[in-house]
């Protein structure tokens, strides 16, 4: 499949907010930073004919009334102990409208208890972004480093799966058949970063039909049903099984748009939202698409600028200028004779560079030291150390492989419900596939290619490769089930006041997104990042950790203008 990366490249998988780049084959690598760079899709009100979540919220605001959702939200959730944290499995219905049909989500749930239980406020739920990064794994895998001493002891926290993300059943599985050959256009070699020709755009809509096919084939049941409006009625959900009267959640990029629309069906049950690496719900696929390649761009000058700062001597090149020059040019070589790889057949051509440089854009701390030393080794020859870095994110992540199996049909239910503990056992990681889906599912897209070309070639223009990649995997969605949500502006009436946090180097997720954010959220408070990196709670500095502490703690609020 067409292996899309996104919002969270690069930070470590103990780190929220951390999203790997997952490379696809090679000749699909192409459409790797596409869906990086869109992000979330924008949440939004819904079509004349479908209630806005705004407009949801009267029936929506007590759904534990609701006959049919009673057993739901009754539910205990029966822990079991998983090493030093505790794990359970939260049952949701899989369609809303139709909740007494027996079909369910069974979702992984796994907390840390606070050690200090006299001084605990309730339960901290945290999304660490994607669509498709899987919270039970960020918890197993020391997640909860990345909340403080005081966060960890006043409140348990709590990550889960979504609905048909990695240890979810059922789960979302869009593998293609890896011998599947590709129709129309050259099939034999790698797909152009920026195709230009009939031929190379025919070849990127059939690669993208074909994963799209292939998703349909092997999760249509599931895939109506794994939208964010659905995914913030399962936090509602698991707000009531924790025992929480009303919800405290941290959200890291995409967890910040399904924190919004948790938000705009539930005011009423929100304590403290947290939105960390925030993105515009008022943004279109195009206008996304746009944005994020100019953001990209702009990292990647911001590392030519900044790298001497960073890693000192071992900077690829001796001033910002050389830099640029030094990737420019490797470019243009790659694209015609790609750099070999040591022990390996394969080699390093634009499409693994092009994933190598955007994967490292997330967490200038740990990643532009290695950045560095592959851009020095590949201006000699060798594109060993970029391909490590390429492919460090898909081993991560996971490559897609393992369990290729169909994914199980929809778990019928009926009866009281007693949520059994979690097993022990390490799912396939679906993260891109999940990524697609939701995005594709919340985001209208058009079915004309020639719209994508339009769009394409501005971007191209704009922002070169960056810009060109982040329309490519929105091709993916040309033929996708369609959602209720268009983008809108944020309707939320009641709601407390939220915590939006912005970093201003931010490429995954622009400083411009979480402005305008924090000004479409009644009482939105934003709390200014001075830094470069993706997103900023549990990765930047105690300014920002105490402003955000303070906040979920003590509901403190952040003054205007706020900034670390």
């Amino acid at each position: 499949m067409a292996g899309p990366v996104r919002r969270h490249l690069g930070r470590t998988p103990r780190t929220p907010g951390a999203r790997a780049p997952r490379r696809s084959p090679e000749r699909r690598a192409a459409l790797a930073l596409a869906l990086t760079v869109l992000g979330a899709v924008p949440l939004a009100a819904c079509t004349p004919d479908t209630p806005t979540a705004a407009q949801a919220t009267a029936t929506a605001a007590e759904p534990s009334a609701q006959p049919a959702l009673q057993a739901f939200y009754g539910q205990k959730l029966d822990w079991a102990a998983c090493g030093e944290l505790k794990c359970a499995t939260l049952t949701v219905p899989m369609d809303y409208a139709h909740p007494e049909n027996g079909k369910t989500f069974e979702l992984p749930v796994v907390k840390a208890v606070t050690a200090m239980p006299d001084q605990r406020i309730g339960s901290l739920v945290f999304n660490p972004g994607g669509p498709g990064a899987s919270g039970a794994a960020q918890m197993k895998d020391g997640g909860v480093d990345s909340f403080t001493k005081q966060a960890r002891a006043h409140f348990d926290i709590v990550g889960f799966d979504p609905r048909g993300v990695a240890g979810s059943k059922p789960a979302l599985d869009c593998t293609t058949p890896d011998d599947a050959p590709d129709q129309g256009g050259d099939s034999d070699g790698p797909q152009a970063l920026y195709p230009r020709t009939d031929a190379e755009r025919q070849a990127a809509l059939a690669d993208a039909d074909r994963t799209a096919a292939a998703c349909q084939a092997r999760s249509g049941d599931i895939l109506p049903h794994i939208g964010t409006l659905d995914a913030a009625r399962d936090l509602d959900v698991l707000r009531a099984a924790l025992g929480d009267d009303k919800l405290s959640y941290v959200g890291w990029s995409y967890g910040t748009y399904l924190g919004t629309i948790y938000a705009e069906q539930f005011p009423q049950r929100v304590r403290a939202l947290v939105l960390d690496g925030a993105m515009d719900p008022a943004l279109d696929w195009s206008e996304e698409a746009l944005s994020g390649g100019r953001a990209f761009r702009k990292a990647v000058d911001d590392y030519a600028d900044n790298c001497a700062k960073i890693v000192g001597q071992a900077c690829p090149a001796a001033t910002p200028d050389g830099i640029r020059t030094l990737i420019s040019d490797l470019y243009t070589k790659t694209a015609r004779h790609p750099l070999r790889i040591k022990g390996s057949d394969q080699r390093l051509d634009e499409n693994m560079l092009h994933s190598a440089i955007t994967a490292s854009m997330y967490t200038p701390e740990a990643q532009w030291q290695p950045l560095s030393e592959g851009l020095t080794a590949a201006r000699k020859g060798d594109g060993t150390k970029l391909a490590d870095i390429a492919d460090h994110g898909q081993n991560l992540q996971g490559d897609g492989t393992g369990d290729s199996g169909s994914t199980p049909a929809p778990k019928t239910f009926s009866g009281a419900l007693t949520a059994a503990p979690a097993a022990d056992t390490t799912p396939r990681d679906n993260s891109g596939d999940a990524l697609m889906a939701v995005n594709c599912l919340d985001n209208p897209h058009p079915k004309d290619p020639q719209a994508y070309w339009q769009v394409l070639d501005r971007a191209y223009q704009e922002s070169g490769a960056f810009g060109a990649s982040t329309v490519l995997a929105d091709l993916n969605c040309r033929n996708w089930p369609t959602g209720p949500l268009q983008p809108h502006r944020v309707k939320a009436d009641g709601l407390p006041p939220v915590l939006v946090v912005g970093t201003t180097g931010d490429a995954a997720t622009p400083y411009k997104d979480a402005q305008s954010l924090a000004s479409q959220l009644p009482g939105g408070m934003l709390l200014t990042y001075k830094g470069l990196g993706h997103t900023a709670y549990g990765r930047s500095n105690a300014c920002v950790s105490d402003a955000v502490d303070g906040y979920l703690v003590d509901l403190k609020p952040v003054q205007p203008g706020a900034s670390c």
